[in-house]
């Protein structure tokens, strides 16, 4: 329906499963992904173990070494002690890696805004950092660019004093 909203499902290298998120990664092989992408619904019913240490554990299992993962990060203005829970837990199952947390507009949603649960497993070389943009984003673009990018993460100061401690950076 939208063949320039959904190109990259057309790289090779995607390989899009939908299905129960937790039983596969709890069959799937450790040290088997780059990237893992989690867009859930809220963690209500059968998405809340989406949003619990088990999930996080299981994902952290089957990320090759520096590899990163992004999870629906509800919203900072509805939802921060969940998201203060959440960053806690991950900075338990990231040791050594990188958590981070960055949030977007999105007018049709509850609150206006958002948010990502950023991890990255560790690896034998420097930290992880979401916050720079590794390669300068597609001609034609009308929202996204590099700050906009950088922008994500600038929290404002409620949110930085109840995650102070549990974001790597």
């Amino acid at each position: 329906f939208f063949p320039k909203m959904a190109v990259g499902f057309d790289d090779p290298r995607v390989n899009l499963r939908i299905t129960d998120g937790l039983k596969f990664l709890e069959e799937c092989a450790e040290n088997t992904y780059d990237a893992i992408v989690v867009d859930s619904s809220d963690p209500v019913g059968p998405a809340e173990v989406l949003f619990q240490r088990p999930f996080f554990e299981s994902m952290h299992r089957a990320l090759k070494p520096g590899g990163v993962v992004s999870t629906q990060g509800e919203s900072l203005w509805l939802h921060l002690e969940l998201i203060t829970e959440v960053a806690k837990m991950c900075k338990d199952v990231f040791v050594g890696g990188t958590v981070n947390y960055a949030y977007t507009t999105i007018p049709t949603y509850p609150s206006g805004q958002i948010g990502f649960m950023l991890c990255a497993k560790a690896n034998d070389g420097e930290p992880f950092s979401f916050k720079e943009s590794r390669r300068s984003p597609p001609e034609g673009l009308r929202y996204y660019d590099e700050d906009v990018h950088r922008a994500a993460f600038c929290l404002p100061k409620f949110a930085k004093e109840a995650l102070r401690g549990h974001l790597t950076s």
